[in-house]
């Protein structure tokens, strides 16, 4: 060192970096700005997947729920921002953590690399200037307003650079402008049905029929008390409206599509145009109009009656007020001419986004309305359904992606509409939830022959296999829930267990006691704070022939918590455990906890009396994959094929991996076997967090 210099270390800078970055996310959000970056943390431990030594990035670049980029920062006496030795220790650290981008930085510049193009780049993506001519971190202190300016200044230009890739593809699903158009008009007619609802519920009548419709549809408790608190009474007089304008705008939707498809033979429904008397102020009219167009529908069709029947919702939206505003027709009518406007074929791929949209953050947290991403839906899919004439099940449907994505797993393998529509059941507790998966099954495809689909509209621990359900079909009758299935898929609630009325915790003992009566399976002894996904799992079982396959998303507490340890026992009993999946660079919906995907197959049970020993039907070399993603699903699956078949490549290239995998830039891979998982301790330690 030269007399008379101090050296300012790299962690040194790395803090200064640190205040800057969330002052600027301040800033970009009070002028309603979304920033890329919210955080830039100093020092933070990753593992480097080739010598397994762990090891410490100067800086992790983090948006507001995962992280961007690794920086790794030498001094300018010591080292270039763009020395190869520099590079290839942040390149390592950002594969070790799935990183799409790894940044490299003295004092004087800093440099963003892309990570898939390797440790040894020659030109960056981006070389920015932090301090010009430092030629040693002794004179950092000095320059240090600028070096921080300078990088906001480069924040901006990384940013830039985020959002430009974004916009060509790499960027999350965005709703359609035509969904994000109705959107705003739904907001719009909401807001009029709000102050009618606000003024009904004086009526202790219309009180109570609006708590029990959304007690029944939806599963939650509201007050909508008129002497009560009245922001409370706004917001929930709101929130009822939206979603009940939301019913009503699915039924538009769907004579639309009916309108614009045509029959098997080649000719129309010849419906009439969708239309209202737009001049009306009475909600009564609106009603009694659309009332007769959907009869008119179901004539036409002599189908879709349990589509077009209004309910108790209708009735609620449409309520009739002491002093009527003009423009209820007006606005209905702003609706109709966005559905007449587009194409609303395929609807499993914007409703339950549009819904999950429209509701507030407290009623999506307590309503449990967390929509799943097609991509994660297209990779449990494609490992569950493997043949065309496979039955499935979804045991908590939710609005419907799950099943409607195993509709078209069945088609692309080659399933009629017939054949698809009557071997995918599901099974949906919430009534507005099961209407939007018949919903999403009916439009699957408009041009068929009929459109029945199989949707129980039941608590899964009040079913049953074989036995006979609640749900008549016209021209078909009482349907009988099925006997054995070869997929089960879907995303259960991740609702405590304890939280359930004590009469509804009793109907799920029921439920495993009256299998385990005729089976004499063990099934797992949950205790404390079990959430409600465990009691789904051994219910799949329940459901499965053997070598069908389960295929669920539930919570990280699968590997982290002590009922997780009783369902990893459970399924490495019962189950050849194919993968266990979790991402280090996403949450697949918008719940606060993290995720991991199940996917397994189920054995032959082994006999009572050795139920509680390995199961000899499972092969005693039998490894389960433990895969950390790195890369987004989105990104991992095919663009250019047809819905239902765009995750088979990855599924079979990650079953088909036999060796650990660290150094892949799109997950590490480690495996077990799966005898050991009966004492689930090992695994939790080997896959538990960073």
């Amino acid at each position: 060192m030269a007399k008379g210099k101090t050296i300012v270390d790299e962690r040194t800078l790395a803090g200064w970096f640190s205040a800057p970055t969330e002052a600027r996310a301040a800033r970009l959000l009070t002028e309603e700005k979304d920033p890329v970056f919210f955080h830039a943390d100093v020092e933070e431990h990753v593992q480097d997947p080739e010598t397994g030594v762990t090891k410490r990035c100067d800086v992790t670049l983090r948006s507001r729920t995962h992280p961007v980029a690794t920086v790794e920062m030498k001094r300018p006496e010591v080292a270039a921002a763009d020395s190869p030795a520099l590079q290839t220790d942040s390149w390592s650290k950002a594969v070790g953590r799935g990183l799409p981008y790894f940044l490299t930085a003295n004092f004087e510049e800093i440099l963003v690399w892309e990570t898939e193009k390797g440790s040894n780049q020659k030109d960056p993506l981006i070389r920015f200037t932090l301090a010009a001519g430092l030629g040693h971190s002794s004179y950092a202190p000095k320059r240090r307003t600028e070096i921080s300016e300078n990088w906001v200044a480069f924040l901006d230009r990384f940013s830039a650079l985020i959002r430009e890739r974004e916009s060509k593809g790499k960027g999350p699903r965005k709703l359609p402008p035509q969904v994000l158009e109705l959107k705003e008009v739904i907001h719009e007619a909401a807001e009029e049905a709000a102050e009618r609802i606000r003024s009904a519920v004086e009526d202790e009548d219309f009180r109570q029929t609006t708590l029990e419709a959304f007690r029944l549809q939806f599963g939650v408790e509201i007050s909508l008390d008129p002497y009560g608190n009245k922001s409370r009474l706004l917001a929930e007089s709101l929130q009822v409206a939206t979603i009940a304008t939301f019913v009503v705008a699915t039924r538009l939707m769907l004579y639309q599509a009916l309108a614009n498809s045509t029959r098997p033979d080649g000719k129309s429904f010849a419906l009439d145009v969708l239309d209202i008397t737009r001049t009306t102020g009475d909600p009564q009219r609106v009603l009694s109009d659309l009332s007769g167009l959907y009869k008119h529908a179901r004539r036409k069709t002599g189908d879709f009656e349990t589509q077009f029947s209004p309910g108790e919702l209708d009735d609620i939206v449409f309520v009739d007020a002491a002093t009527p505003r003009k423009d209820v027709g007006q606005l209905w009518g702003k609706i109709i001419d966005v559905v007449q406007s587009a194409d609303w074929q395929a609807p499993v791929t914007y409703v339950p986004g549009l819904y999950e949209s429209l509701l507030d953050d407290e009623h999506r947290h307590v309503m449990g309305v967390h929509y799943t991403p097609d991509p994660v839906v297209e990779l449990i899919t494609s490992y569950a359904v493997q043949d065309p004439a496979d039955v499935v099940l979804d045991p908590a449907s939710g609005a419907g992606t799950f099943v409607t994505m195993c509709y078209e797993r069945k088609r692309a393998l080659g399933s009629t509409h017939d054949q698809s529509l009557a071997e995918v059941y599901a099974v949906e507790l919430a009534q507005f939830a099961a209407s939007l998966t018949g919903f999403n099954l009916t439009l699957a495809d408009t041009s068929a022959s009929s459109a029945y689909p199989r949707v129980f509209r039941s608590d899964f621990f009040q079913t049953y296999p074989g036995e006979r359900s609640g749900l008549m079909l016209p021209d078909v009758g009482r349907i009988r829930y099925p006997e054995q299935v070869d997929a089960v898929v879907g995303n259960p609630p991740y609702i405590r267990f304890e939280n359930r009325l004590p009469e509804e915790r009793e109907e799920v003992f029921k439920f495993l006691q009256k299998h385990f009566m005729k089976t004499q399976t063990a099934y797992p002894n949950f205790t404390g704070k079990a959430d409600i996904w465990a009691f789904f799992v051994a219910g799949a079982h329940m459901y499965l022939r053997p070598g069908g396959r389960l295929g669920f998303i539930v919570s990280w507490n699968l590997l982290a918590s002590d009922y997780g340890d009783a369902v990893i026992t459970f399924l490495a009993r019962y189950f050849k455990i194919h993968a266990l999946i979790d991402s280090r660079v996403e949450r697949w919906f918008a719940a606060k906890q993290n995720t991991v995907i199940i996917l397994a197959e189920k054995v032959a049970d082994p006999p009572a009396k050795l139920s509680h020993q390995s199961n000899a039907n499972i092969p005693s070399d039998h490894q389960v994959r433990f895969v950390r993603l790195k890369r987004p699903i989105e990104e991992l699956v095919s663009t250019e094929l047809p819905r239902g078949k765009r995750a088979e490549d990855l599924v079979d290239e990650i079953l088909a991996t036999d060796t650990d995998a660290g150094d892949d830039l799109r997950w590490d891979i480690r495996l077990f076997q799966q005898k050991a998982l009966l004492e689930v301790e090992t695994s939790r330690d080997e896959f538990g967090d960073d």
